[in-house]
Formats: structure tokens, sequence, C-alpha cells
């Protein structure tokens, strides 16, 4: 399982249980992941329309090929896109994981 996906059904978890605590609602199960996982794909359905997985893939090519040749990303690129090459690459890698949720 993705990162992110983890990341999303720990939140889902989270939220779950901060409700439960306030008397918003009670979970009947001892497993939260029984409600986190369905919970979870309901959100990357809702947010597949957004972009394609082939979108998400072109979208962190084209970084990495950005930041790959150092004189392409040069000392205005920060200016221009607003991040430095550090913070492009984990931009990449982030879409990238998307790709594959």
């Amino acid at each position: 399982m993705p990162n992110s996906e983890t990341k999303l059904k720990q939140a889902l978890a989270e939220a779950l249980s901060k409700a439960e605590e306030r008397g918003d609602l009670v979970i009947a199960t001892s497993i939260v992941s029984d409600i986190t996982a369905p919970m979870a794909e309901a959100v990357k359905a809702a947010y597949a329309g957004i972009f394609t997985t082939q979108e998400l893939a072109a979208l962190s090519n084209l970084v990495f090929q950005a930041t790959s040749d150092k004189d392409f990303y040069d000392w205005e690129m920060p200016t221009l896109v607003g991040y430095t090459h550090e913070e492009m690459l984990k931009l990449g890698a982030k879409l990238r994981a998307l790709a594959v949720l």
C-alpha cells in the first residue's frame, strides 16, 4: 500500500476517533481499518476526476526532467516556479506517488 494511502487511512481513523470522543458518532467495530478502507476508496474516487493517472505520471515526469538537468533548472527557476530544486524534486515524488494510488 503506498505511503499516501496509509496516511489517508490514518487521517480518516483519527477524524473518526475524534468524532466519537465528542459523541458525534459511535464506532461499532474494533477494527477501524474496516471503516477507513472504503472511505479512503471514496476519497480517491472523488479526486480521481481531477487528474488521470497518466496525467499525474506526465506531470511527475515533467518535474523530474526539469530538475534532472542543473543547467535547465538554473538560478531563475525558483523565481519562476516558486520552488527550489529540492522542493521540486519532492513535488515530483508526490505526483508520482499519487499516480500509483
